[in-house]
């Protein structure tokens, strides 16, 4: 009898046992417990079970690293992945120069684009026909100053300074100069040598007359006033200067002082041309009109021998801040 309840009694506690196993997880619990377990030949090489190595008291803090350290590039990712996720939701806008000027330049100007180089001689080898050319868009709202702006070779570092000028050219006298600024459109023609007057000064509709003195390149504008237009016709002036000082005045071309004057011409004509006919006299008489000024300065660098290579140079437009405004090549 008792050895009948003894059997009973182990064959409950048997099956209470296995549905307590099948409750706790059974044969998966068996296996995570199993991996959790250390291999026995571990110990001796030194490793723990979680795989890291065991340090042993005479060994330094940080275990020697074992293949090549990427947690930097796995920091990244993970910025790289967080930005991505923000970047879905929020797209931020930024301010950049265009791609193609910030390969152009390292250090750009704000006047980029604003102010460009658009033609020159720089392989001449006379310093009075080597020249470069900076023009301003004429989509520019304000005129842009540029004296005190630098050109600069990149090959050899030779460089210059772009001047001051004079507004208003007066022929034989001392000329004031104010910094250079180029209205919209406008251009400065740059030019190695010193000045044939003297000074760097803004083109007018009398500048024309300044070639009968002396030689520019490349050649001053020759939008003079009609010489006749100088001397209307009325009845105060026929009976002032005669008939034929009329007939005179018809025969001059523009930006030409005559030289040599007819013989039957009256005395107050031969004064009129003497104060009319020339580069002050034409100034004088036209300085009040609003379109006396033209937009083109010649600035002189004051340079005695050439300063730009003849073969192939880089050559920068620098600004008064030291940043690239255009670059020449060739």
């Amino acid at each position: 009898m008792i050895k009948r309840v003894l059997w009973t009694a182990l064959i409950v506690f048997v099956i209470l046992l296995i549905i307590f196993w099948l409750v706790t997880g059974g044969w998966g619990a068996v296996a995570r417990t199993a991996r959790s377990l250390m291999n026995p030949f571990d110990f001796f090489i030194g490793k723990s079970p979680s795989g890291s190595f065991i340090r042993l008291p005479w060994q330094p803090a940080e275990s020697p690293t074992r293949g090549p350290d990427i947690s930097g590039y796995a920091e990244e990712a993970d910025t790289q992945n967080a930005s991505a996720g923000a970047d879905e939701q929020v797209s931020m806008p930024s301010t950049v120069l265009p791609q193609s000027q910030t390969q152009k330049f390292s250090n750009p100007s704000p006047y980029v684009g604003r102010v460009q180089i658009t033609s020159n001689t720089a392989t001449e080898s006379s310093p009075a026909l080597e020249y470069i050319e900076i023009t301003a868009s004429g989509s520019n709202a304000a005129p842009i100053p540029v004296s005190f702006w630098t050109l600069q070779s990149s090959v050899t570092g030779t460089s210059a300074s772009i001047p001051q000028g004079a507004p208003f050219f007066v022929l034989g006298a001392v000329n004031n100069v104010e910094p250079i600024y180029l209205e919209p459109g406008a251009s400065a023609i740059i030019t190695t040598a010193a000045s044939p007057l003297g000074v760097s000064f803004r083109e007018s509709m009398c500048t024309g007359y300044l070639s009968e003195l002396q030689s520019f390149t490349p050649e001053l504008s020759r939008a003079c006033p009609t010489p006749s237009d100088a001397l209307p016709m009325s009845a105060d002036n026929l009976r002032t200067y005669g008939s034929s000082c009329f007939d005179y005045f018809r025969s001059l071309q523009p930006c030409h002082f005559p030289t040599s004057l007819p013989s039957d011409l009256e005395a107050a004509c031969r004064s009129f041309i003497a104060s009319t006919m020339s580069y002050n006299g034409c100034a004088n008489t036209n300085r009040s009109n609003p379109v006396f000024a033209l937009p083109t300065w010649r600035a002189y660098l004051v340079f005695t021998a050439e300063r730009w290579s003849n073969t192939h140079d880089v050559i920068q437009l620098l600004d008064a801040e030291g940043k690239t405004v255009d670059v020449l090549t060739y």
